[in-house]
């Protein structure tokens, strides 16, 4: 778990990242969809090209988080910049190896231009005549390079200057073993990834074989959720959204538009919605407008600082208001593998339950949008769901989706409290939380040596009467990952065991009085 803390670490920043860039394509699309032209009309062509501008710049870096998150892993406070050049050129490698040698009888979900690579081939060996992508491997891609990189770069510092090839330098040396193990490892990706796909292949079409059924829908938002964390959803979306997995209809005019998405887009411009369409996207107006915030305020409760809550309600006021505008789901999926994967497990299986009821209960809200991209496409928002009161034929379905998400709130908040106060650390009561607690308070100088503690998610802060007290050698043992010392105290990074850790302390504070007494 300390490992894994660790990696939270390190990558809090780039989530932080896209927070930022689903703020600004929340932002962009709410000034220029047209889906909103009913609710908000913006005129100024300025504000439209600062709409457009901030959209592009927020889907490019959505688009390319597993690179984010790459080059936040392999950088180091030395030789970070030999580190990041030989991720950077690893990552081009592994993708370039991708596109050559996989097999092309893959769904083009597979496939994607990633960092714009691309190849026209007109004959070869091995490929078809046509354009050819990288194959879309999401985090994976990420993870193999980032292990290549760092340990490419342990390997290079050690090397000796008496080698075969010591006239190359070390830095150079660990670009050239990073390019070379990343394209290895490009080309077994290429050649094992249809097995993968197939596997993916027939979990769909089992869902595809009867989308009315709840259990269906149940897998299929419970595979969306995990797909998307590995930046893998086109695989699961596209099909269902675009594709005729999502059911068929034919227009007045006699055309057939396949996809569930297009259907509702479609019957919405007609005037003709039938009540079929929208069963992929309805889950999430209860997720983004009312299961997110809930899950956000009751992290934000937890704090105990008065201080630290003033200074952070800011962000959890505005981190609601993305999320009901245009929605926050991959960072705050992202956040909760990181910090607490049994509260995402809980979440995923949530989101999971939320399509097999509203298919169940025969309510549909779909997606006004005649796009193509399913990563950065923004379903399920507040003003989409004001546009459709004015339909009469909506109105029980909106009445429906406004109860489930009520209690959804509810369900999340008082969860997210719980799980950060009691289910965090040792869960099934094997001793650890006793362990963790003892250990810290005698890292700290014992419980008459505390001024002051409070906790929030992710750390725990102690004020001490004497700080030369403080054993940072033994925290870490426990399994904290930072020490560091602030204007309150000691920020002492536990992680999501923190709140539970400061409720030991704090009972263990009470008794003690009570002996003195």
């Amino acid at each position: 778990m300390q490992r894994w803390h660790s990696l939270y670490e390190l990558l809090s920043f780039p989530i932080l990242v896209l927070f930022l860039a689903e703020t600004m394509l929340g932002i962009g699309n709410l000034l220029v969809n047209p889906a909103f032209s009913s609710l908000i009309q913006v005129k100024s062509v300025f504000v439209i090209l600062l709409a457009n501008a901030c959209m592009r710049t927020g889907s490019f870096l959505i688009v390319n988080f597993p690179l984010l998150f790459l080059l936040r892993l392999v950088a180091r406070k030395s030789g970070s910049a030999t580190t990041m050049l030989s991720a950077f050129a690893g990552y081009a490698v592994f993708q370039i190896m991708t596109m050559y040698f996989a097999k092309e009888n893959m769904p083009s979900t597979a496939y994607s231009s990633i960092l714009g690579i691309s190849m026209t081939s007109t004959s070869g060996l091995t490929m078809q005549s046509g354009v050819h992508y990288p194959l879309q491997t999401g985090i994976i891609a990420c993870a193999i390079t980032a292990f290549i990189t760092l340990t490419s770069y342990s390997r290079s510092r050690v090397r000796s200057e008496y080698s075969l090839f010591s006239f190359m330098t070390k830095d150079v040396w660990c670009v050239l073993s990073t390019v070379f193990w990343t394209s290895i490892c490009g080309l077994l990706v290429a050649r094992a990834w249809p097995y993968f796909i197939h596997l993916i292949q027939d979990v769909l079409n089992f869902i595809a074989a009867d989308t009315t059924n709840p259990v269906n829908l149940a897998i299929y938002g419970l595979m969306d959720r995990f797909l998307s964390v590995l930046n893998m959803s086109a695989v699961i979306r596209t099909p269902f959204w675009y594709g005729s997995s999502g059911g068929s209809w034919v227009s007045v005019a006699g055309l057939s538009i396949s996809g569930d998405v297009n259907i509702w887009t479609s019957q919405y411009a007609a005037g003709s919605l039938n009540g079929m369409a929208g069963r992929f996207i309805t889950p999430y107006y209860v997720i983004n407008i009312f299961a997110v915030p809930g899950l956000l305020w009751g992290m934000y409760s937890i704090q105990t600082d008065r201080l630290e809550k003033r200074k952070t309600r800011m962000f959890y006021i505005m981190m609601t208001i993305v999320s009901m505008i245009g929605g926050i789901l991959l960072p705050t999926d992202l956040m909760l593998v990181l910090l607490c994967p049994l509260l995402f497990l809980f979440h995923a299986a949530y989101s999971s339950i939320l399509f097999g009821v509203f298919q169940a209960m025969h309510v549909y809200l779909g997606f006004n949008y005649s796009g193509t991209s399913t990563l950065t496409a923004l379903p399920g928002t507040l003003f989409e769901l004001l546009s459709y009161l004015p339909g009469s034929s909506m109105i029980n379905s909106i009445l429906k989706v406004v109860i489930v998400g009520a209690v959804s709130f509810v369900v999340y908040f008082f969860l997210t409290r719980i799980y950060f106060r009691y289910l965090a650390v040792d869960l099934f009561h094997t001793g650890g939380k006793d362990r963790m607690v003892r250990g810290t308070i005698d890292a700290i100088g014992g419980v008459a040596n505390i001024k002051m503690i409070h906790s929030s998610c992710e750390r725990l802060t102690i004020s001490l009467y004497d700080p030369r007290a403080l054993n940072v050698a033994k925290l870490r043992e426990l399994g904290a990952v930072r020490v560091t010392e602030t204007k309150a105290g000691f920020a002492i990074s536990f992680g999501a065991s923190s709140t539970i850790i400061r409720l030991g302390i704090q009972n263990c504070m009470r008794q003690n009085i009570r002996s003195v007494r």
